[in-house]
């Protein structure tokens, strides 16, 4: 058998149906990042959100997403805020990330954080930010795909990231090895 011949799945597995738990199941095998996405409200309150749908797009121009889910009551202020924030969690941030994830105003109350040139927060002790400028808002299913201009970041060099895998948060091993930046380019053929 050549290594290019296709093996179909058993027929049990084609027919299984994609219902919205094994859909959540399935797309909680791919770990990611945790951030937190803020913006300003027309009145001038800040807003801001858990998310793992956070991502880069574009190196030139610098390019990033989020996708807030539709269902969200703050909803409409994401999908009209000309800025956002998003502010990648350390580790030890995991209870930020508890907080902004549930329902609620003043989210922002109490938490460390300073306003960017736009207005919008920058969380303290995050492991990098990102002030972006919305640049397009296109449909996606039950969610919005926000795209964004990065126009500044602040990197604290240094912290281990907060992870989300199988619906648990997780954290790099501490064996985990750094890899050679040129070598992991060179890998990938970037």
């Amino acid at each position: 058998m050549s290594e290019r011949e296709f093996i179909p799945p058993p027929a049990a597995v084609l027919r299984r149906r994609l219902d919205a738990p094994l859909l959540r199941r399935a797309f909680g095998q791919f770990g990611t990042g945790v951030a937190i996405i803020g913006t300003r409200a027309s009145d001038g309150s800040l807003v801001g959100m858990t998310v793992n749908s956070f991502a880069s797009i574009s190196m030139d121009p610098p390019l990033v997403m989020y996708c807030p889910a539709k269902a969200l009551s703050a909803y409409a202020v994401y999908a009209g805020a000309r800025h956002f924030s998003a502010s990648v969690l350390a580790v030890e941030q995991q209870s930020l990330s508890e907080r902004f994830a549930k329902k609620g105003e003043r989210k922002w109350a109490g938490v460390a954080h300073i306003l960017g040139e736009t207005g919008v927060p920058l969380l303290d002790e995050a492991i990098v930010c990102f002030e972006c400028e919305t640049v397009a808002i296109h449909d996606a299913g039950d969610h919005g795909l926000v795209l964004g201009r990065v126009l500044a970041l602040r990197v604290a060099g240094a912290g281990e990231p907060l992870l989300f895998h199988r619906s648990r948060y997780c954290h790099l091993a501490q064996d985990a090895t750094d890899v050679d930046a040129p070598a992991a380019a060179l890998a990938w053929g970037l």
